[in-house]
């Protein structure tokens, strides 16, 4: 399998997890959720994030750890973070990549939550961004989303 279809299905995965948790937990006083819509990306934490992702995928240590148990299947942000916590391997790459557990969990559906949203958006899907998406986020996303898309392309196998 090559490091695009790894990472890809690592993404796809995640994704997966984050989306399902996320619905299935949707009430407006939701602390998690208010966590990460209160997060504010930027450029910076998306490029620590991507070479969070790329290093924890490429690695066999840490790949093992979430076979059974992904992170994002988790219940909550401090449930997932243990799982995170709790493989020595992942915890390295993610420090290595400048990035936290925690931090990671939020960014990823932050950034995947609030990229979808744009998208959708400005294909004329949806006429207005959902609740979940801050305005901040929605318009960081919006003014970066064509290299935010080509930064994020070879996370899910679209790109190089």
């Amino acid at each position: 399998m090559t490091l695009q279809r790894t990472l890809a299905s690592i993404f796809a995965i995640l994704l997966a997890s984050l989306s399902a948790t996320a619905q299935s937990r949707a009430k407006k006083d939701d602390p998690d959720l208010k966590e990460i819509r209160d997060y504010r990306l930027s450029m910076d934490i998306v490029e620590h994030y991507i070479r969070a992702v790329k290093s924890g995928s490429a690695d066999p240590a840490a790949k093992k750890c979430f076979d059974n148990n992904p992170p994002g299947n988790a219940p909550s942000l401090d449930a997932g973070e243990k799982i995170i916590n709790a493989c020595p391997a992942a915890v390295a790459d993610l420090k290595a990549a400048g990035i936290k557990p925690r931090e990671f969990l939020i960014v990823t559906a932050a950034l995947i939550g609030d990229v979808m949203a744009v998208g959708m958006k400005k294909a004329g899907t949806i006429k207005e961004y959902p609740a979940s998406i801050s305005p901040e986020n929605a318009a960081f996303v919006a003014q970066n989303y064509d290299k935010l898309q080509a930064m994020l392309a070879p996370l899910n196998g679209d790109g190089k």
